[in-house]
């Protein structure tokens, strides 16, 4: 018994020393005013909570699952491999829980920038329309 408790006592530290690097950060305004849309593509991407909470909880229960197996250091060793291995699994089936589908679309700019503006929703425009970018959203012109 006393073995779970170290193995406990060091997963929680373990779980506040990354909770403690997970700080907020101030994200910078984004681009914005009238372009051309060069090229959009299709990707995905993850949730960076579903992964840290998945790593956790995996570890946690990887941790416990290995702290069952062998007694003294064969002990230790599992809870440790236990711990590696589940929060190595949490991660990956986090991942594909959490990840979305969004569009990234590059766009030329008035001043002869291209910038890339990720879109969470289908766009309704193709590579050559006229855009314009406002608050991370990115609206066609109408033709004139």
């Amino acid at each position: 018994m006393p073995t779970i408790t170290r193995s406990l006592a060091w997963l929680l530290s373990a779980f506040a020393l990354l909770l403690s690097a997970c700080q907020s950060v101030a994200v910078s305004e984004g681009p914005s005013g009238p372009g051309v849309v060069q090229s959009i593509q299709e990707t995905q991407r993850t949730s960076t909570t579903a992964n840290v909470v998945g790593t956790i909880g995996g570890a946690v229960v990887g941790g416990l699952l290995g702290s069952t197996i062998g007694g003294g250091t064969g002990q230790t060793i599992a809870t440790a491999a236990g711990s590696i291995g589940g929060s190595m699994a949490g991660s990956a089936v986090a991942s594909k829980a959490g990840a979305e589908t969004v569009w990234v679309v590059n766009i030329r700019f008035e001043d002869g920038i291209d910038r890339a503006v990720t879109v969470s929703q289908r766009p309704n425009y193709r590579p050559g329309d006229k855009v314009r970018v406002d608050n991370g959203g990115v609206f066609p012109l109408a033709a004139k």
